[in-house]
Formats: structure tokens, C-alpha cells, sequence
């Protein structure tokens, strides 16, 4: 489990199982700098039942290129930290077996007022879903699957 000194969990790639949405939270709740937020925003990406082409889904394996991915991570939050009135950036991606409706990915982001912090979850989303190494496999009702980025 990637933790910092003070034995936070910081943002990168897990195993399922290993962090959830509230030890995040958890984490940035702990932080110095989160006495100047007024609000704490977050994203919860879960397994849908169909593909991006309609085709039904059942399961999912999600994959990473850790040292790869965690770098990638960390840049995204650092750059998103840059943005006025934001105060914190998290980012969790699990990898693993997955299940229809389990969790894949958490987004968590500290900021001073709710319009920054509902902005700065969409760039986070479509940030990581372009730059980080993580690849799944979609696993089809009819036997057949598919891995993409």
C-alpha cells in the first residue's frame, strides 16, 4: 500500500481492497492545508454492465504499469494543485478482479469554494483516463472478452 511517512494513504495505484473512499478522505481530512477548504468534492468510478458499444459486461480485470502509472498520478494532482482555490488532489486507481458495480477509481479533491472543486474532479477524470498506464479487460456475457486503455 503506498503511504506516506505519517502513514497517509497518498494517491497512486492499488489492489482492490487495499484503500477505499473514506481513508481518503481520511487523508486529506489529516492535511495542514485543509483548514483553508470549505468543501471536500469526489469522483467513485464503478464497473457499468455494458461496454462503451452497448455489448453486456459481467466482469472486469484492471491492470497497471505501476511505477508508471503512480508517476503519472502524482503529476496529474500536482499540476491540478496548481489551480486557484484548490487546497488538495487525490487520485486512487485499484486494480484487481472486479464485479458489476465495484469501485475502480477515486477522485477526491480539497477546495475553497464548490465551483473549483466540482471542475477540478472532471479535469482529474479525464486526465487519468488519458495519461495513466492502466489497461482493462472487459469480460463479456456471451465468453468472449476485450482489453483496452
Amino acid at each position: 500500500m503506498l503511504k506516506t511517512k505519517e502513514n497517509h494513504v497518498k494517491s497512486g495505484i492499488y489492489k482492490k481492497g487495499e484503500v477505499d473512499l473514506g481513508s481518503i478522505i481520511k487523508a486529506i481530512k489529516e492535511k495542514p492545508n485543509i483548514l483553508k477548504a470549505g468543501s471536500i468534492h469526489t469522483f467513485t468510478g464503478i464497473v457499468r454492465n455494458s461496454s462503451m458499444d452497448g455489448k453486456p459486461v459481467v466482469s472486469m480485470k484492471i491492470d497497471a504499469y505501476d511505477d508508471l502509472a503512480n508517476k503519472s498520478i502524482e503529476k496529474i494532482c500536482k499540476e491540478l494543485k496548481k489551480e486557484a482555490g484548490i487546497i488538495d488532489v487525490m487520485i486512487a486507481h485499484l486494480k484487481g478482479d472486479f464485479d458489476l458495480s465495484d469501485d475502480l477509481v477515486y477522485v477526491v479533491v480539497a477546495s475553497a469554494h464548490k465551483k473549483e472543486g466540482f471542475d477540478t474532479v472532471s479535469k482529474a477524470v479525464e486526465m487519468y483516463k488519458k495519461e495513466i498506464a492502466v489497461w482493462k479487460r472487459e469480460d463479456f456475457i456471451d465468453g468472449t472478452s476485450e482489453w483496452i486503455h
